[in-house]
């Protein structure tokens, strides 16, 4: 019984410390040049964190099924929002993405800078409602996708970050680019 009880408590022990504080998942892409990068950072209780990044380098071909189901939506009369939902899921099954994982200390300006994204949560959506009649014709769209450790997630949908407007996100892709590849 004793022995039960000591793997139990080293269990729940390991299981707590390695426990994740939180996820973010930057998204980043253009289309003069195009480029698609994904960062994701995991944010875990230990000392070091893992930042994984993601660049978009082609597509598979469509299997026969999904180019029939992708043909049929496109040249469906009156294709619905649901419809376009679908055909950009069969697209988006298709990429390849190339992956890397770099190790990061809490010290780290990029690690600092996304604890800032996690911790400014109402800066930000009060930042999306002041720019939300900015027009860019073109530039850098960035979907932010946040996890907190108890699960509940939220989205920010941000454009062309820059040292005016969405200034965390801004300096946030310039400290990672220092990193990975920029495009």
């Amino acid at each position: 019984m004793q022995k039960v009880i000591t793997l139990l408590v080293i269990f729940i022990s390991i299981n707590c410390y390695s426990q994740e504080i939180y996820k973010l998942k930057i998204e980043s892409s253009g289309t003069f040049p195009a480029f698609e990068h994904i960062f994701d950072v995991r944010h875990y209780n230990e000392e070091d964190i893992k930042v994984y990044f993601s660049e978009y380098t082609g597509e598979d071909d469509l299997s026969k099924t999904d180019s029939l189901r992708y043909r049929q939506l496109r040249y469906k009369k009156n294709r619905t929002a649901e419809d376009n939902r679908e055909m950009m899921n069969i697209i988006d099954a298709s990429k390849i993405f190339t992956k890397k994982c770099m190790v990061f200390s809490h010290e780290d300006r990029l690690i600092q800078l996304a604890d800032s994204i996690i911790n400014s949560k109402e800066e930000i959506l009060f930042e999306i409602k002041n720019n939300k009649n900015r027009v860019i014709i073109d530039g850098i769209q960035v979907s932010v996708t946040v996890t907190n450790k108890s699960g509940i997630g939220y989205f920010y949908p941000i454009h062309n970050p820059d040292k005016k407007n969405y200034i965390l996100f801004s300096e946030f892709l310039d400290e990672a680019y220092k990193f990975f590849p920029k495009p």
